[in-house]
């Protein structure tokens, strides 16, 4: 069972219900920035031993709410850096951006940074009659004029989950509840993560599909 906690907020969810509201995605545009002193200091500041830099790491519950919203790209363009402590050694990155397009001609972009402030997790979806915008314990519904048609707020944003988790996570292996992030669900996750970090080694765009066959 892969630890994705927004599945177990109850915003994130209902931010999936509203998303027909506003007619056929065109654009999304998600960001999740916070400032960590040293991006690198520790195991998260080494590709061999993190597996990835901001982008597999935090990046990824950013992953998993566009994957579960609009599902798996079918091309993405990906740039990573890792220069925001300068004359550190570590090649893990600490800053990624992902250019994303659909074939339904929906388009936008991903921004992971563990070095630039302040912290923001944002994400948006616009389509013609509006936009969703999904943030810490708030969804947004907007008109196209940017008037606000329907929030939901919840107090506190982000109640503390891991009890939530743990006890899911054992009722799944005694058998009495369903698994609702087992590993199948998050191969297309992982094939994301896959054309993201070749398409930042060749400087061409990767199609997330091909590494699911």
């Amino acid at each position: 069972m892969v630890t994705v906690q927004r599945r177990f907020h109850p915003v994130y969810p209902a931010a999936l219900a509203m998303l027909e509201r506003i007619g056929a995605p065109y654009l999304a545009e998600g960001r999740y920035t916070f400032h960590f002193q040293d991006p690198a200091a520790g195991w998260r500041g080494r590709v061999k031993l993190a597996g990835g830099g901001c982008l597999a790491d935090m990046g990824y519950h950013l992953i998993d709410l566009l994957l579960w919203y609009l599902g798996l790209p079918d091309h993405v363009l990906a740039t990573v850096s890792a220069a925001a402590a300068p004359g550190a050694e570590y090649d893990a990155e600490d800053t990624a951006l992902v250019h994303l397009a659909y074939d339904s001609g929906l388009y936008g972009s991903l921004l992971v940074s563990r070095s630039a402030g302040p912290k923001t997790e944002h994400l948006a979806i616009t389509g013609p009659h509006g936009t969703l915008t999904v943030e810490r314990g708030t969804v947004r519904l907007i008109d196209p004029a940017g008037q606000v048609v329907e929030s939901l707020v919840r107090e506190p944003a982000w109640p503390y989950p891991p009890a939530v988790l743990i006890d899911r996570f054992c009722r799944v292996l005694d058998g009495t509840a369903a698994n609702p992030s087992g590993p199948a669900e998050h191969l297309p996750h992982a094939a994301f993560l896959a054309a993201a970090y070749a398409s930042a080694t060749t400087q061409r765009p990767a199609d997330p599909k091909e590494y699911l066959a």
